[in-house]
């Protein structure tokens, strides 16, 4: 499949704002006709980060072992989605970090310590999946918080034109009093997130309660979403450097991840 998608994708879309190169090395253990990807070093993070104030990536040094494994084309459905479920995870807890406190005094065995606990309990809460993969998020964010709200919004991307279709959803009727954790796996163009937050303020849901959750996001997405929605939050774990222009797909990417977590790729799709 991957192969397909580079195929398809023929000249590779350079982000000008970045000057991120892609360059094509070659050497005996590679297929010649595959690129090699380059990530954006610190200091192009940096930079994005600078630009959108509202953009968390998290620290490497937790997420690139993981997303090495989720990208590897011979990674199996098991280690996939035990890996995906842990980034995950992190994506979550560094979302819970971000939301108001409220500071208390309580007792521990031995005496009394400064509580900074969440301003909100569990069921003022809310995670809004974008369907399919979304659903990937509510595992680990029903152990987090187990008293958490869940809605859904089906959004499917035409095949052809790239562009979203809303089909359905199904959102709490308190939505707009609640704190919104948004979840998605991947930030191409952006597309599909844009849809769903044009939504939930639709619902009445303020842009300064609602996170955004993607594993791996691009310039071209993240910049959409904040010119249309300046005081959302987003939290990545990875920028990639590259969305293959035909056919919307990040490269190097991870492929589908719907697919891939769920179990409904072809095995001929995936090794090549």
């Amino acid at each position: 499949m991957f192969r397909n998608f580079i195929k398809l994708g023929g000249c590779l879309g350079l982000l000008s704002s970045s000057n991120l190169l892609c360059n094509q090395i070659k050497d005996k253990n590679q297929d010649d006709q595959l690129p090699h990807f380059h990530f954006l070093n610190d200091h192009d993070l940096q930079k994005l980060q600078k630009k959108h104030s509202n953009l968390s990536i998290i620290d490497r040094s937790y997420t690139e072992h993981i997303l090495s494994v989720i990208r590897d084309v011979q990674t199996d459905l098991v280690d996939f989605r035990k890996n995906a479920d842990r980034l995950i995870r992190i994506l979550i807890e560094q979302a819970i970090s971000q939301i108001e406190k409220k500071k208390h005094v309580k007792q521990s065995p031995l005496g009394y310590y400064d509580a900074h606990e969440l301003k909100f309990e569990d069921e003022e809460i809310c995670f809004v999946s974008i369907l399919r993969s979304g659903n990937a998020f509510l595992i680990e964010a029903l152990k987090i918080m187990t008293g958490a709200s869940i809605g859904q919004i089906l959004i499917q991307r035409n095949e052809e034109t790239s562009q979203p279709s809303y089909f359905f959803q199904k959102l709490p009727k308190n939505i707009k009093d609640q704190q919104v954790i948004l979840v998605d796996p991947m930030l191409a163009t952006g597309g599909s997130a844009s849809m769903a937050l044009k939504i939930l303020k639709n619902h009445g849901v303020k842009e300064e309660n609602i996170t955004f959750l993607t594993l791996v996001s691009c310039e071209q997405g993240l910049s959409k979403l904040f010119s249309e929605y300046p005081k959302i939050k987003i939290i990545t774990a990875q920028v990639d450097p590259i969305l293959l222009k035909d056919i919307n797909f990040l490269a190097p990417g991870v492929g589908d991840f719907g697919d891939r977590y769920f179990g409904t790729v072809k095995k001929n799709q995936v090794k090549q």
